[in-house]
């Protein structure tokens, strides 16, 4: 494979995109927003409810107490998630339910998904759930194990990203050496190492979570950076 920086680079909606000034909604508002604006990528995550359900919730802690005021000791269930999500005065975190409605007109979006705890789990939940998604979905996989298992399941773009990924940047590149990838994506610092440098050769290169133009600019000429996720950036 050539290098594959040289395309214009993909912009990807975080965590839904941002709105009216709220990262890491996963709203219903912010999807509309995201693909008014242009986005046609965007990442979403999920979080599971004490019932075995999953929501887009980033998690349970920080950032469901940021968005609906209040904390939580534990995650709570659908039911209960969905009449706080009723109540909130701005937005709708999405469900399944409501993001598999959200997309059903619109075969063009792709979703990557975050799903931090019991991966394989997570996304064999979604397609078993909802097959008519499948094809839309780009899963995000945290270890090199997890990357058979989803390609097993008809997978054809999975990304790597490693935030959880506790090996050394060599081994990286020994692993992703057999791999088939839509990307790797990581932090910009991880992106600039003379190591990491070298998937140029054979993947992309994507980075989290950029909202400044400048930056993209700079990491796009200097490092071949070719996908970003973005809260705020229009894209174009």
């Amino acid at each position: 494979m050539t290098d594959a920086s040289k395309a214009e680079p993909l912009m990807i909606a975080h965590a839904g995109g941002g709105f009216q000034g709220v990262a890491y909604s996963n709203s219903i508002e912010a999807l509309d927003n995201s693909y008014r604006q242009g986005f046609r990528y965007i990442e979403m995550d999920f979080s599971w409810t004490n019932d075995g359900q999953l929501v887009c919730l980033h998690d349970w802690d920080k950032t469901y107490k940021k968005l609906f005021k209040q904390k939580t000791k534990a995650p709570l269930s659908r039911k209960k998630f969905e009449q706080m999500v009723a109540q909130h005065p701005t937005f709708r975190s999405c469900t399944l339910v409501t993001l598999v409605d959200w997309l059903a007109d619109k075969p063009q979006v792709r979703i990557i998904t975050d799903i931090k705890d019991d991966n394989l789990i997570g996304i064999t939940h979604i397609i078993a759930q909802y097959p008519e998604i499948k094809d839309q979905l780009i899963p995000q996989f945290y270890q090199p194990e997890e990357y058979n298992v989803l390609k097993k399941k008809g997978f054809e773009d999975l990304i790597w990203i490693l935030y959880q990924y506790k090996g050394s940047k060599q081994s990286v590149l020994d692993e992703a050496e057999n791999m088939d990838l839509f990307a790797v994506s990581m932090r910009s610092r991880q992106a600039k190492s003379r190591t990491l440098q070298k998937l140029r050769q054979g993947h992309r290169i994507f980075v989290y979570t950029i909202n400044k133009k400048s930056s993209i600019k700079r990491l796009s000429d200097k490092y071949g950076v070719s996908g970003f996720y973005t809260d705020f950036l229009v894209a174009e």
